[in-house]
């Protein structure tokens, strides 16, 4: 692959896992910020963070990967590094979103279970796929297109396909990037090119 297409590569995948941070950080900071305006804060951090941990998660995830951009940026941390991590990052990101959705129930399962009044359940992962991904994002679509849609619902859709797509970016420059062709965490897999 010649320079000008893995820098363009690079461009992609700083602007997507930017994305990705900015909207982590948003969500984050906007969760903590209506608990402290409501007063709840502090019960919130006196106990109930272990519970509902995403907030503070998002907001120091966040940083974490806008501090890492930085630091690869500058030229602290070797590029294979850089990619190996922000595939990691990424797919931690989408592993807790499939274990929110499944094995967490919505955080119900931190906190001792759902309320007797829900009757949200699921059915493995493709059902969750198709329930939390799919589905919505028809429907936001189509409501987008007439009447407004949910913010919420589509900021968590394009989440998802940032991650997806950042996972697909990095992968691709990790293979291809000259630059990165040593170093990096040894994890006994490889996505070296062909020499």
């Amino acid at each position: 692959m010649n320079e000008r297409t893995v820098r363009a590569l690079q461009f992609a995948a700083v602007q997507v896992v930017g994305a990705v941070a900015v909207v982590h950080f948003a969500v984050g900071s906007e969760q903590l910020g209506s608990l402290a305006a409501n007063g709840l804060l502090g019960d919130y951090l006196g106990g109930r963070v272990l519970e509902r941990p995403r907030a503070p998660l998002f907001l120091l995830s966040s940083l974490a990967l806008l501090g890492g951009m930085v630091a690869a940026g500058r030229g602290y941390v070797e590029r294979r590094t850089a990619y190996q991590l922000g595939i990691a990052a990424m797919l931690v990101y989408l592993g807790g979103w499939v274990a929110w959705h499944t094995v967490l129930d919505h955080g119900f399962a931190l906190s001792g279970g759902a309320p007797e009044a829900t009757a949200h359940t699921h059915g493995g992962l493709l059902d969750t796929l198709y329930s939390h991904y799919v589905a919505p994002l028809a429907a936001t679509v189509g409501a987008a297109a007439s009447e407004g849609g949910s913010a919420r619902t589509l900021l968590g859709i394009v989440s998802v396909t940032l991650e997806l797509v950042a996972v697909a970016l990095l992968a691709v420059l990790l293979r291809y990037d000259a630059d990165a062709r040593e170093g990096g965490i040894d994890l006994g897999l490889t996505l070296d090119a062909p020499e």
